[in-house]
């Protein structure tokens, strides 16, 4: 048997429980992460300096400088906390995570800096961002996700009916809370790519669910005697090997951004990848059965279908064999033969008793 035939044969739907079990740890992990982080550090997340506000300075050194050196003068200044990237063109990008960086201290990191690379400081940037400014971006990318989940809810209505829509929504929430909780277990920094990599997540989630419900309408058209549960696991096992194919390939080009992207690459890559793996999962192991639950198809309904099916089976030999009537139907063919002969040989006898008489 192959692997496709044994898909087939998976009771997916069947095992409920177990997938939202597996969700619901993820979540209550990624809850107590965040809980942590704003105990500890004042924050639920590692808002980066496009939310927190700071300030970036951008260096043009006269060859190629080393990293850690230049985040090792950034820290005895007394920014342990700044990101130091390399660039092309031998340039240094250093970003400080604070309200308001003094003119003094910038003076300083150039002039360390300048003393290992020489800076061309006629092409020296650098940009401040005040909170007011991530406070602003942090709302306006808040609004946009919001508005993403609402058009979602509304255009899968009315192509397929609320309650699937209502499913994906859910299966996107799901998507979101995961990955918020990876974000805050693993610290990883958020800043403005933050937005699209979670666009993304919405999109490619919804394409993938999607793909479910579409195979699910398609077999209710011409759905015989199975269950809707039986349907929807059957739809499940038809579209999980294409699902899983789409899921892997596009995870190991997140993968590649991961470890070869580079640092400002890295968190938007990572942001991608826990979406992408929650996305994937969500659109098998929660939407679908989220959508079993809002039919009405329970496992106890189910089960009292099938059992009063049995007894119906049971009691038809009953109800539909009578031996005694179809015994007597018999009995009277064959006694009339009988009394037509015995008729007919009196009728003879009389006409010889008669004949002799005469």
């Amino acid at each position: 048997m192959s692997f496709r035939d044994r898909i087939k044969n998976w009771n997916i739907i069947g095992h409920t429980k177990i997938w939202f079990s597996i969700s619901l740890s993820l979540i209550i992990i990624g809850l107590a992460a965040i809980g942590y982080n704003w105990v500890k550090f004042g924050s639920p997340l590692n808002l980066g300096i496009d939310f927190k506000g700071g300030s970036i300075i951008t260096l043009a050194c006269s060859e190629q400088p080393d990293s850690q050196k230049i985040r090792d003068i950034v820290a005895s200044i007394g920014y342990k906390d700044a990101i130091v990237q390399e660039a092309q063109g031998n340039k240094v990008i250093i970003k400080i995570n604070a309200t308001s960086v003094p003119p003094d201290d910038i003076t300083k990191i150039v002039n360390e800096v300048d003393k290992l690379y020489k800076v061309n400081k006629d092409q020296t940037q650098i940009t401040s961002i005040a909170p007011v400014i991530g406070s602003e971006l942090m709302k306006n990318g808040a609004i946009a996700l919001l508005l993403s989940l609402l058009f979602v809810l509304f255009y899968i209505s009315l192509r397929f009916e609320f309650k699937i829509a209502l499913a994906t929504v859910l299966a996107l929430f799901h998507d979101i809370i995961v990955t918020l909780g990876m974000l805050a277990l693993f610290r990883i920094e958020i800043n403005a790519p933050f937005i699209g990599a979670f666009l993304t997540i919405i999109t490619y989630s919804v394409e993938d669910t999607v793909v479910v419900m579409d195979r699910i309408r398609e077999k209710l058209k011409f759905k015989l005697r199975e269950s809707f549960r039986e349907l929807v696991n059957k739809s499940i096992t038809e579209v999980w090997v294409r699902s899983m194919n789409t899921s892997i390939t596009t995870f190991f080009s997140s993968l590649a951004l991961v470890i070869f992207g580079g640092s400002a690459l890295r968190d938007f890559s990572m942001t991608l990848l826990f979406g992408l793996l929650s996305g994937t999962y969500s659109s098998i192991y929660i939407a679908s059965p989220l959508l079993v639950l809002f039919r009405g198809e329970t496992l106890s309904e189910e089960i009292a279908k099938k059992e009063s099916v049995v007894k119906v089976v049971e009691e038809a030999p009953k109800t539909e064999t009578h031996p005694e009537s179809n015994v007597e139907p018999a009995l009277e063919s064959h006694d009339e033969p009988k009394s037509a002969k015995e008729s007919k040989q009196k009728s003879k006898k009389k006409y010889k008793s008669s004949k002799k008489r005469k």
